[in-house]
């Protein structure tokens, strides 16, 4: 956990007699950042007196009003009261909200506070509506806490804003499917959206692992489909998604949930009330596994199927050479509309296997009877009568960019994952685009150090990558660039099993995302993005929310070098003081303060962490570095390491060189099959204690040893067994980690080990790769 934060300006005024004494007024620190902010002289105090002030249309403005009141009731214990105006400057103890006439689709606004009032001013109450959330930064971050803190004044400094977004789509994808939040959370969801004036809720309902939506006219869609086997891990340092056990006949799933039309419509308008609109997805023809669970006459091989505990499953399509698959298009997608008034449906159309649609006749007559290539013109025959389904209800359609595979439906609009590249051909071709590349906007993907995050996700999406990413590309002309709507954060749910998890993977990235939808790039700092970041973690800590403070954390490297190991350390955001400690104690600003790359000579405890102004901004990272009588020593392989894995070369078993959590390190040597190999020390030499540590990277083939035996020899020819231990259970896991085994055995002088493990071989039915033999990856042998 961090700290306890304290503002960075703490500023001490003293208001005129009849107001109190005014201690931390809140520093002005905007996200996302304003198009012109400039500070003014002085503050206003919002209190039960203060007035709120209307002007223009007062229907409209109404639903800001009650947003604001409940804000302030939340907080401070106190709602305003509500007049009508004539007058559009700001009068003594109020706030004026102005409706103009102008623009009514414009999201742009002004806000003005003096120590005498404050105006905010639109065209639009979306405009409001975005100002009242600038005020919200405004305000004292204690007043984030959830609950009323009558002896918080409100108080806000004068400054003038005149704001307005650069795109107007600002997304946010939450994966239901995956795991599923209920009502509640996804409204909290709508909430912080709101907050970062985000206004595109993206809603993805449906895949193989759950169907989450009621759909009347086929209830089986969420009597079966909603739910299955439950082999939810909690344990941040297990991640089992791409190997959980499939559900066996006779098994009743427990795991899952759907939302009622009766729920959808009151989210819906709740989002409404936001000014947020609902984008459903709906994920076909692949990804739909559980659509066929509970429908299997519109698959191609009539299964039984079961809806997915994990991934990846192959036989989970729709059947697009049936008609009664476009029946069920049609009916299911029909009630899906009537819920989302919104103009734009999901359909996904993304990652299609469509190895069934090679060998099922329906689909190979399709093929002929339309003239198409091949299955991937298949895929685009069925995009485009879905299309036409949507397009004739006034909708347009959203599809990942795999729907280009084929040839592009006609109105669709493209949301680009898999890079930019499917994007720029769309906007090429004149078509809508939403950019949401996975390397700078997949907040699924890890944000830090592989070793010192959770083990949630996989590659990398870092926080300056979301903030610094162009999302109109250069290759773009003028007019092709108008072809892109927005930007959009999406948060894939298959490690995300709970609430902190999500926000945990959610903040701060997605201030980044929302930075660089609204804000115009040549407003944009990165440093001063991380600054402004601060106030925020204030306010999230008020709530109680966690979050990530990877890009404030310290990264620490490492290098073997002649016996010892060469230690570097980092930090993504620039300008922060690194204090580390080598004993194992906590660090502080007492501690030894890095300044360059230095080495150890034993095995060692790092702890290290940051500090802006004597204030510790940075979570802990502690790594442990073993210098250990094996380094050095000759690696004698009597199995042959794996082509795929053998870069580090011979020694890199004993080069004191650690791997991290990543199949690419080159620390790692892979070996294919049984393990056997010798470590030949230079002279005799006393040990206890062997360790090893493995890759389970099952996905890969990659799994853990069943068995590792040691053997101790003082001549090197003539070895003894020392001890051994067994793992069956752990090497038929499924997984990804990174697992140690250890082996002690009475003091013994040995000139040569000899390592023996047992790989899994074949690998077990139901697991990846099943029948085939598995490889071990090896990370270092550490012998004491």
């Amino acid at each position: 956990m961090l700290k306890k934060w304290i503002p960075l300006v703490s500023i001490v005024l003293i208001a005129c007699q009849s107001q109190p004494k005014i201690e931390n007024i809140e520093e002005v620190a905007i996200i996302p950042q304003p198009t012109s902010l400039t500070l003014g002289d002085g503050y206003f105090v919002i209190n039960d007196k203060t007035e709120l002030l209307l002007l223009g249309e007062v229907s409209e403005i109404s639903p800001v009003v009650r947003y604001f009141n409940s804000v302030l009731e939340g907080s401070s214990g106190f709602a305003l009261s509500v007049d009508n105006t004539t007058e559009n400057e700001i009068q003594e103890n109020s706030i004026l909200l102005e409706l103009k006439a102008g623009n009514k689709k414009s999201e742009a606004y002004t806000l003005n506070v003096t120590d005498k009032g404050i105006a905010i001013k639109a065209e639009s109450a979306s405009g409001l509506f975005y100002g009242i959330q600038s005020l919200k930064q405004l305000m004292p971050t204690q007043l984030s806490a959830g609950t009323v803190q009558k002896d918080i004044p409100v108080v806000i400094p004068a400054v003038s804003i005149i704001d307005e977004p650069r795109f107007g789509w600002r997304g946010y994808m939450l994966d239901v499917s995956r795991h599923f939040f209920g009502v509640e959370d996804v409204k909290r969801v709508l909430d912080f959206m709101a907050e970062m004036k985000l206004n595109r809720f993206h809603w993805h309902l449906a895949d193989d692992q759950g169907w989450r939506i009621e759909i009347k006219n086929y209830p089986k869609l969420t009597s079966v489909g909603a739910w299955r086997m439950d082999y939810n891990v909690t344990d941040e340092s297990i991640s089992n998604w791409w190997g959980r056990p499939v559900q066996q006949p006779g098994e009743t799933p427990t795991y899952g949930g759907f939302y009622t039309q009766k729920e959808i419509k009151e989210i819906v308008a709740y989002a409404k009330a936001l000014f947020i609109e609902v984008v459903p997805e709906i994920d076909m023809p692949g990804h739909s596994q559980a659509t066929i669970a509970a429908y299997p006459e519109i698959s191609c091989t009539g299964g039984p199927f079961y809806v997915a505990t994990g991934g990846v499953y192959k036989d989970n399509t729709y059947c697009p050479g049936k008609e009664v698959t476009f029946k069920f298009v049609r009916d299911v997608l029909g009630e899906v509309m009537d819920l989302f008034p919104f103009n734009y449906i999901h359909i996904g159309g993304d990652e299609c296997n469509k190895l069934s649609w090679k060998k099922d006749p329906d689909c190979q007559r399709r093929i002929k009877d339309e003239g198409l290539l091949d299955e991937h013109e298949l895929q685009s025959y069925f995009i485009k009568r879905v299309e036409d389904i949507v397009n004739a209800r006034g909708k347009d359609m959203i599809g990942w960019d795999e729907i280009l595979e084929g040839g592009l439906a006609p109105n669709a609009t493209v949301m680009s994952w898999r890079g930019e590249k499917g994007g720029i051909a769309a906007a090429r071709a004149g078509h809508d685009v939403i950019m949401t590349p996975n390397k700078y906007c997949y907040l699924d993907l890890k944000q830090g150090h592989d070793d010192l995050e959770p083990n949630l996700g996989y590659s990398y999406s870092f926080l300056k990558d979301a903030y610094e990413y162009k999302i109109i590309s250069d290759s773009l002309t003028q007019e092709q660039g108008r072809h892109v709507l927005g930007v959009q954060g999406n948060l894939w749910t298959e490690s995300i099993g709970d609430w902190g998890k999500l926000t945990y993977m959610t903040f701060p990235r997605l201030y980044a995302i929302a930075e660089n939808g609204w804000t115009a790039e040549k407003s944009k700092n990165w440093m001063g993005f991380t600054r402004r970041l601060l106030p925020q973690f204030r306010r999230l800590d008020a709530e109680g929310e966690r979050y990530a403070t990877s890009a404030f954390n310290v990264w620490i490297e490492h290098e073997g070098n002649n016996g010892g190991i060469d230690i570097s350390m980092k930090t993504e955001v620039e300008g922060l003081d690194i204090y580390y400690t080598l004993d194992g104690s906590i660090p502080t600003m007492n501690s030894n303060k890095y300044e360059s790359t230095f080495p150890i000579d034993k095995t060692t405890v790092i702890k290290a962490t940051t500090f802006l102004d004597g204030v510790q901004i940075g979570n802990i990272s502690e790594m442990s570095f073993p210098v250990h009588k094996a380094y050095g020593a000759q690696v004698v392989y009597n199995s042959p390491t794996s082509k795929q894995k053998s870069t580090a070369g011979v020694s890199a078993l004993v080069d004191l060189n650690y791997a991290k959590l990543n199949a690419g390190d080159p620390a790692w040597q892979g070996i294919n099959g049984d393990v056997e190999l010798d470590v030949v020390f230079d002279t005799l030499t006393e040990i206890e204690k062997f360790k090893m540590t493995t890759l389970r990277m099952t996905i890969s083939g990659i799994y853990l040893p069943e068995n590792v035996e040691v053997y101790g020899s003082k001549d090197g020819k003539s070895f003894t067994k020392l001890g051994e231990t067994e793992q069956i259970l752990a090497s038929h896991t499924q997984g990804r980690n990174k697992v140690t085994t250890e082996v002690s055995f009475p003091k013994t002088i040995v000139k040569a080990m000899r390592i023996k493990a047992k790989s899994v071989n074949p690998i077990p039915e139901g697991h990846h790769r099943a029948g085939s033999a598995s490889r071990i990856s090896i990370d270092e042998l550490v012998v004491y």
